[in-house]
């Protein structure tokens, strides 16, 4: 069995689409004392992702080489936990119960190494029009955000469900106002101020 790792204490945060996860990580960062690493698993998806699977994860779906991604978000903690990171937040990251398994299984969450998900919940309403806003330079229409955004909905839907099977610490940050998440998340992940 691996020890507990003395740094870099893993937080997998993820929502739908505009509902503030980078914003609030972002901000955590400058409201804490602490070190804190963000590993984007998007960022990492779309640096090993060919053109149609690019365009295929646009529309919502999941990057189609789990195992590449997997392997590469071991890497990042890896170096980040070198460097001395004492909170490494996965932005993005879980967004299947797969994904979750794997966490467990690799020591990443759980109560004995301290690891937790994290949910950033918004009103659909609320993504939906953020999501509109920022695809203002884009061709998606205001019908195809909604599809995309009830898909990742029905997504965390069942992700929920295995995060209650499997028993790991969850939390949901509701994301009314970003200053108060961020008070929220600072608090609740027991971060220096």
């Amino acid at each position: 069995m691996k020890q507990k790792p003395t740094s870099g204490r893993i937080v997998g945060m993820f929502g739908i689409p505009c509902s503030g996860k980078s914003t609030l990580i972002d901000m955590a960062v400058n409201a804490s004392r602490e070190m804190i690493a963000r590993i984007s698993s998007g960022d990492i998806a779309r640096r090993l992702s060919q053109e149609a699977e690019t365009k295929h994860m646009a529309e919502g779906n999941l990057f189609p080489h789990e195992d590449k991604l997997r392997e590469e978000i071991l890497t990042a903690i890896g170096k980040r936990r070198t460097s001395g990171a004492e909170v490494i937040i996965l932005d993005g990251f879980p967004r299947t119960g797969e994904q979750v398994q794997w966490m467990l299984e690799n020591q990443l969450v759980g109560t004995v190494y301290e690891g937790c998900l994290i949910k950033i919940h918004i009103d659909t309403n609320e993504a939906i029009r953020r999501a509109c806003m920022r695809n203002r330079d884009d061709q998606d229409s205001p019908d195809l955000i909604i599809k995309k955004i009830d898909k990742q909905l029905k997504m965390i839907d069942e992700l929920e469900g295995w995060i209650f099977r499997l028993g790991v610490p969850y939390y949901t940050i509701h994301n009314l106002s970003l200053q108060h998440s961020v008070e929220n998340f600072v608090r609740r992940m027991e971060l220096k101020k």
